[in-house]
């Protein structure tokens, strides 16, 4: 495994975990939101809060989706696994981008309570640190599960034929009748 793998890797499970834990708290305050504006008929807090309750709702539910690609992606690490964990991550990510300009825009209108004042810092730290996990997947690579084998589990060589092909043409040149080039050209 290549150092840039083994870094990536070790990287992106600690950023996983703490990103779980992360969205669970949005989860819970932006759902506390909500569940006060559908109790109380309005959103407490300033012009920006419905908007930020939902959004970061969604981002949440989006960004737990995409930990659990994430968790299924550090147990397989391969090709496949990492494009979909690395597509699901983006998104994830990018939604978050939309709850934190919307995080910033309710501090700078004021008039909101502690919980909104949290939910502000964690949509705002946790848009950094899914950026880093989402960059930290391309750092770990991934192995070439595409590749043909060279040798067997005993070391010898393998030979595919299906692969392999000779063409003992001593002449430099190959026939007419197998290059459909030279047959295109008569």
């Amino acid at each position: 495994m290549a150092m840039s793998t083994k870094m990536g890797r070790a990287i992106a499970g600690p950023l996983l975990i703490l990103n779980l834990i992360m969205y669970v708290i949005v989860l819970g305050l932006s759902g506390w939101m909500l569940n006060r504006a559908i109790t109380r008929g309005s959103f407490a807090g300033n012009a920006a809060t419905p908007f930020l309750a939902l959004i970061s709702l969604l981002a949440g539910m989006v960004g737990i989706a995409a930990i659990i690609t994430g968790l299924h992606h550090l147990k397989e690490w391969r090709g496949h696994s990492g494009a979909a964990a690395q597509a699901t991550s983006w998104i994830a990510w990018l939604l978050l981008v939309l709850a934190f300009c919307l995080a910033w825009k309710q501090i700078h209108i004021g008039g909101r309570s502690i919980r909104h004042r949290v939910l502000e810092a964690f949509i705002i730290i946790l848009t950094l640190t899914k950026l880093l996990y989402t960059l930290s997947l391309y750092l770990g690579g991934h192995r070439n599960e595409h590749a043909l084998p060279t040798t067997t589990t005993t070391g010898t060589p393998v030979v595919d034929n299906k692969h392999h092909h000779h063409q003992h043409n001593h002449g430099g040149t190959v026939p007419p009748s197998n290059n459909p080039m030279a047959a295109a050209a008569v």
